[in-house]
C-alpha cells in the first residue's frame, strides 16, 4: 500500500534558515537522509568540496580592491593604479568565471550532496530531476541585487579605463594632466556606488537577524522531489527504461558548488537531460527559464525539456508553463557539463519572483496543495519524456 506523505512535516525541515556550511545545514541532511532510510527510499550521499562564504568573500573583496583603486587614482599612483585594477577584476573573476577559489578559499568545508538513485537493468537513458536544500540571506531584496548584476560589465569596464587612464596622465601633455585626474576621480563615483552596493549585500545577509526561512527557495522544491522518491518506489510511476536520478544539491546558493561537483564528478554514459526545480509551490502559473547561467554570460536551455515541461504542466494543471528567464540555477552546472537542461518553478500573485534571500521567503508563501500538484506533473513528465 502506497506510503502517505507528510508535506507539512517536510516543510517543516524544509523552512528554517540553513546557510552553506552551517550546523543548520548539516542536521537538515542528516534529517533528510533518516527520513529517506526510515521509509526504504535508496538514498547516498556525495562528499564535495564546499567553500561555504564564497560570496562573502567576492562581496568583501570587490570592496576592498575598487575602494583602493578609487584612493590611487585620487592619489595619482599611475602605474600602481594599473596593477590595483588588475587585482580588482580577476581577483573575483577567477573565482566565479573559472571556479579557482583564490579569494574565497576561507572557511574550506565538506558539502554534501544527497542523490536518490533508481537503477534499472537496461537503461536507454537517464534523467536527472534536482532541486537545491540550501538557503541564503541577503541584505536587500532580491531584486535589488539583479540590478547590481545586471550593472557588472559596466562596473568592469570603468575599473579598466581607471587602470588605463592613471598612468595614461604621467605621459600626458601638462595640459591634459589635470583634466584626466578630474574625469577618473568622477568615474570612480559609480564604480565605489556599484561595488559597495553588490559587495555589501553579498557579505552582510548572513549577519541579519532575520534569516531567510528558504521554504520557497528551494524548501519546496526539495519536499516535491522525496515524495516523487516515494511515489516510485510504490510503483506509482513507471521508469520503464529510464534510469532515473533525484539529487538534493549543497552549496547552489554559493555559486553551483555542489550540482557542478556532480556534473562534472561522474561519467555520462546514457544519452541524459535534467529537469531542475526553483521556487515551486507558489499561488502564481509554473514558468520555465528560457536561459540559465551567469552575471557575465547566458545559454539557452534545452528547447525540447522545455516543450516536454510545459505539456505536462498544462495536462495537469488545464494551463500550460510560461517562459520565463534569465535565471542563475544549478541548471547552469548541467549546461557546462553539456547535459541537456531546463528550469521549471512558479511565481507569486503579488510578488511575482521576488522576496527571495529575504524573511519574506517563509512556509506563509507555500501552498501545501501545490506540492502534491508539483509531483503530478513531474510524474507525468517521465511517463512522456522520451
Amino acid at each position: 500500500m502506497p506510503k502517505i506523505i507528510d508535506y507539512a512535516e517536510l516543510m517543516r525541515i524544509l523552512s528554517r534558515p540553513r546557510p552553506s556550511g552551517s550546523d543548520a545545514e548539516r542536521e537538515t541532511v542528516r534529517t533528510l537522509q533518516n527520513w529517506l532510510t526510515s521509509r526504504g527510499l535508496p538514498c547516498r550521499l556525495q562528499p564535495f568540496p564546499l567553500y561555504p562564504y564564497f560570496f562573502i568573500c567576492i562581496g568583501l573583496w570587490m570592496i576592498f580592491a575598487h575602494t583602493l583603486l578609487a584612493v590611487s587614482v585620487w592619489l595619482q599612483l599611475g602605474w600602481v593604479t594599473s596593477i590595483i585594477a588588475i587585482l580588482g577584476i580577476f581577483g573575483g573573476l577567477l573565482d566565479t568565471a573559472f571556479d579557482l577559489p583564490l579569494v574565497t578559499r576561507f572557511g574550506r568545508t565538506v558539502g554534501q550532496n544527497i542523490l536518490i538513485e533508481f537503477d534499472i537493468p537496461h537503461p536507454a537513458r537517464e534523467l536527472v530531476i534536482s532541486a537545491h536544500y540550501d538557503s541564503k540571506t541577503e541584505l536587500f531584496d532580491h531584486y535589488v541585487r539583479t540590478f547590481f548584476v545586471r550593472n557588472l560589465r559596466f562596473g568592469i569596464a570603468l575599473a579598466i579605463l581607471l587602470g588605463i587612464l592613471s598612468p595614461l596622465q604621467k605621459y600626458s601633455p601638462t595640459s591634459w594632466a589635470d583634466p584626466i585626474h578630474i574625469v577618473g576621480i568622477v568615474l570612480t563615483i559609480p564604480l565605489l556606488f556599484l561595488v559597495w552596493g553588490l559587495g555589501l549585500n553579498l557579505s552582510l545577509g548572513r549577519l541579519r537577524r532575520d534569516l531567510s526561512q528558504g521554504a520557497v527557495d528551494n524548501g519546496a522544491a526539495c519536499a516535491i522531489l522525496l515524495g516523487l522518491a516515494q511515489q516510485v518506489v510504490d510503483g506509482a510511476v513507471s521508469l520503464e527504461d529510464t534510469k532515473l536520478t533525484l539529487a538534493l544539491f549543497g552549496g547552489e546558493e554559493v555559486n553551483m558548488q555542489g550540482s557542478r561537483a556532480y556534473a562534472f564528478g561522474r561519467e555520462w554514459s546514457l544519452p541524459a537531460a535534467a529537469l531542475n526545480l526553483e521556487i515551486m509551490a507558489q499561488d502564481g502559473e509554473y514558468v520555465y527559464w528560457e536561459q540559465d547561467g551567469m552575471s557575465l554570460k547566458l545559454f539557452p536551455t534545452d528547447a525540447a525539456l522545455n516543450k516536454a515541461v510545459v505539456q505536462a504542466v498544462e495536462k495537469v494543471t488545464g494551463k500550460p508553463a510560461q517562459p520565463a528567464g534569465p535565471i542563475n540555477s544549478d541548471g547552469y552546472s548541467f549546461l557546462r557539463a553539456k547535459v541537456p537542461v531546463t528550469t521549471l518553478g512558479t511565481y507569486d500573485h503579488t510578488l511575482e519572483s521576488r522576496g527571495f534571500h529575504l524573511p519574506s521567503d517563509n512556509l506563509d508563501r507555500v501552498k501545501m496543495e501545490r506540492l502534491v500538484e508539483g509531483v503530478e506533473i513531474l510524474a507525468k513528465f517521465i511517463r512522456d519524456w522520451r
